[in-house]
């Protein structure tokens, strides 16, 4: 059965010694107010001192949020910067492919290795049409199928297996491919030295350079020239060879080219900049730009 609000404040008077004896037509005494009252109060005090005993229940309080701060110092500077790591591996492709094409065969996994992160860290923008191109060079790796590339390779394996003179010398001997490249067409001409018994000649291939985009360059071979009788072979269609360079790395010392199927030529430079570029301030147009 439902309580109404009579029952509740009969239930309310009963629960007290001073609400009974109302209820019985008594009066209660001075005592028994204060009793009374003093029980009330002890009630409230319990229920007081029963609200902190449930919050410390519930659990701690939050914790304050931390805001970080500023740090004013000086910065510490990474010790592995891309200058450090561009450096170290221009000393590692060197000590890799040695002086050049005449030392020994090096591996081409480590060398294709280095490469790939040279070529990340390139600092010139569009190395097609740069004037840094201009200037001498010499090839220290190259695994293209270039004819050039071929006859140099050939020369240089019949120069290792050919017999030693009976004093111990070398009776063939080739040297380092020398790349020389100017603003004039042809712009390109390669060299490569040869002797023969006491005989010694300068074989040179000069080609057109044009530049197809900001990274990819064509060669066109012109023509073969030997210093030896002065013969002259021009290369005349449809015997003229033509190829696709992409200029993957350049800088003031290096330059890295991939032929269409991806094999790099790496040629080190063996003059400043500095002549080439102060000639190109004057006209900054470069041959072959498109």
């Amino acid at each position: 059965m439902a309580l109404t609000m009579p029952h509740v404040l009969l239930a309310l008077l009963l629960s007290t010694a001073e609400g009974y004896s109302i209820l019985r037509g008594h009066t209660p005494s001075v005592t028994q107010q204060v009793s009374v009252r003093a029980l009330c109060a002890m009630q409230a005090d319990e229920a007081e001192e029963s609200e902190p005993a449930a919050e410390a229940i519930a659990g701690p309080p939050p914790m304050p949020e931390l805001v970080a701060e500023p740090f004013d110092g000086p910065s510490v500077a990474d010790p592995f910067d891309s200058a450090d790591e561009e450096s170290i591996a221009k000393e590692a492709l060197k000590a890799e492919v040695g002086e050049g094409l005449s030392s020994a065969s090096p591996d081409k996994v480590v060398v294709g290795e280095i490469l790939l992160a040279l070529e990340a860290m390139n600092p010139t923008r569009s190395p097609a049409t740069s004037p840094l191109l201009n200037g001498k060079w010499k090839v220290i790796y190259a695994s293209g199928s270039s004819p050039g590339l071929k006859a140099t390779q050939l020369l240089l394996k019949g120069a290792k297996n050919a017999p030693k003179s009976p004093s111990g010398a070398d009776l063939i001997d080739v040297q380092d491919v020398y790349i020389t490249i100017g603003q004039e067409q042809p712009r390109a001409e390669a060299s490569l030295r040869t002797r023969l018994l006491s005989f010694e000649n300068t074989v040179k291939l000069s080609s057109r350079l044009e530049a197809e985009s900001a990274v990819r360059l064509v060669e066109t071979y012109e023509a073969a020239e030997s210093e030896y009788l002065s013969l002259r072979l021009p290369f005349q269609s449809p015997v003229q060879y033509k190829r696709s360079l992409l200029v993957s790395y350049l800088d003031e010392e290096l330059l890295v080219v991939r032929d269409a199927l991806g094999r790099p030529d790496v040629l080190m430079r063996c003059d400043g900049p500095s002549a080439s570029l102060e000639s190109d301030t004057a006209d900054d147009s470069v041959p072959g730009a498109s």
